[in-house]
């Protein structure tokens, strides 16, 4: 039988291969870091198979508490565990990102798939007397931003041609719109502001802070990492929490995860208010010329800012009878399809648009944490060069959500797993 790949390695050199291999940007860059900074021959190939031996084990101790709290019963599961302080305010957000694997069938042409993540943060805020913005502030009235991040978070208006890309997960400008909410925001600037011009400033909207954030991945479809997600809220006392929302964007499956594991808890729901924004920005442009669209969707965005959804599901309404019903061949571009699509969407998600109250409660209205957070996943596993199977993709996704934890699970991973070993072995110098 022949060694494992780490046989030769200390537990401590392990350890920090196995964060070169999860923390870089791939398995060479880490094979030039352990050569630089650990003088280790170590091979890209060495690395890659200790750092996925070691995610395996964390993925195996991961299902085991997500059985463990599957196990236990329904009153158990309503209250913070023994030991553990419940936060006063938390928030829950999920969303997918994408990654390409190598283990798809010989006939497919797609290698893309799609990852599921989310992030369990602890916030810093308290409720408000009032709306303590009831102005949309400055970063959402400007036309090219608002365009470019409308493109690409996937909404595309009528002019524009079909995505020839998968389409993007996460947009570094939807977190970049929101990091900007600080901003000063319009108080008296007409719905009538031209495109071209800059909206003037006003008071400031400071979004709720975080204390501590908690983030868990996987390649599992949405059942099964609803389950994850669920458990670790468990484990971290959020069932026992004062203020707690769930944020996310339109996504049925964000949804049905709310549905089976925090409706009950009294988790708020709420839509990302940039996934709104874009859908709106893509109705009011489609099938307008520039100044009409912005015009349109100044209006439009300034309703859904102050929780008046209704108003702009009825002028959508209006403008799918200007336009017609979009015809079964309708493409995705088609003025008809976008209006409509949004009016859908609109209509399905409104119960969960009541951002002045939200903002009164001290609740988050974007998931631009969550965003951030694909971001910092992706710039590990997503590339054009990157192609993963099940196992190897699902070892590094937990690896480098660990190492994005705030609690830093990895810490109590290895002590676990010296507190294990059995006998002592004399270990060969790695050269």
């Amino acid at each position: 039988m022949g060694l494992r790949p780490d046989e030769s390695l200390s537990p401590t050199l392990i350890e920090k291969v196995v964060y070169l291999g999860a923390m870089l940007r791939s398995f060479p860059q880490a094979e030039h870091a352990a050569q630089t900074l650990l003088e280790l021959p170590l091979t890209s190939k060495r690395i890659e198979r200790i750092t996925e031996r070691i995610g395996a084990e964390r993925v195996a101790a991961r299902d085991a508490q997500v059985a463990e709290w599957q196990s236990l019963p329904l009153l158990m599961k309503l209250a913070a565990p023994a030991g553990v302080k419940a936060p006063s305010a938390v928030a829950v957000s999920c969303d997918g990102g994408r990654l390409q694997r190598c283990d798809v069938s010989a006939d497919s042409d797609k290698h893309w798939r799609e990852y599921k993540a989310g992030t369990l943060m602890e916030l810093e805020t308290e409720p408000h007397t009032c709306d303590p913005c009831p102005e949309i502030p400055a970063v959402f009235l400007q036309a090219d931003r608002m365009e470019r991040l409308t493109r690409e978070i996937g909404q595309v208006a009528a002019r524009t041609p079909p995505a020839t890309e998968p389409p993007v997960a996460s947009s570094p400008l939807a977190g970049e719109a929101v990091t900007e909410l600080a901003d000063r925001t319009p108080q008296d600037t007409p719905a009538s502001v031209p495109a071209s011009s800059d909206p003037p400033g006003g008071s400031r909207y400071e979004p709720p802070g975080v204390r501590h954030r908690e983030v868990c991945a996987t390649l599992g479809n949405s059942a099964a990492f609803g389950h994850e997600l669920a458990a670790l809220a468990w484990m971290l006392g959020f069932a026992a929490a004062r203020l707690k929302a769930f944020v996310a964007d339109g996504l049925p499956w964000n949804w049905t995860i709310w549905e089976r594991h925090f409706k009950h808890l009294r988790f708020v729901p709420i839509l990302d208010f940039v996934h709104a924004l874009t859908h709106v920005f893509a109705a009011a442009t489609a099938g307008r010329d520039r100044d009409a669209g912005w015009l349109a969707y100044a209006r439009w965005i300034r309703w859904i800012w102050q929780g008046d959804v209704l108003r702009v599901i009825a002028e959508l309404a209006e403008r799918q009878r200007e336009l017609g019903s979009p015809p079964a061949e309708a493409s995705d571009t088609d003025p008809r399809k976008i209006v409509c699509d949004t009016l859908t969407y609109l209509q399905n998600q409104q119960s969960r648009m009541r951002y002045p109250e939200y903002r009164r409660a001290g609740l988050p209205i974007t998931s631009s944490h969550m965003e951030s957070t694909i971001k910092e996943l992706n710039g590990r596993i997503k590339g054009s060069e990157k192609f993963w199977s099940g196992r190897g993709g699902e070892a590094v996704l937990q690896l480098r959500a660990d190492l994005l934890s705030d609690s830093h699970p990895l810490s109590a991973f290895w002590a676990s797993r010296a507190a294990r070993a059995t006998g002592t072995r004399s270990y060969a110098q790695a050269a």
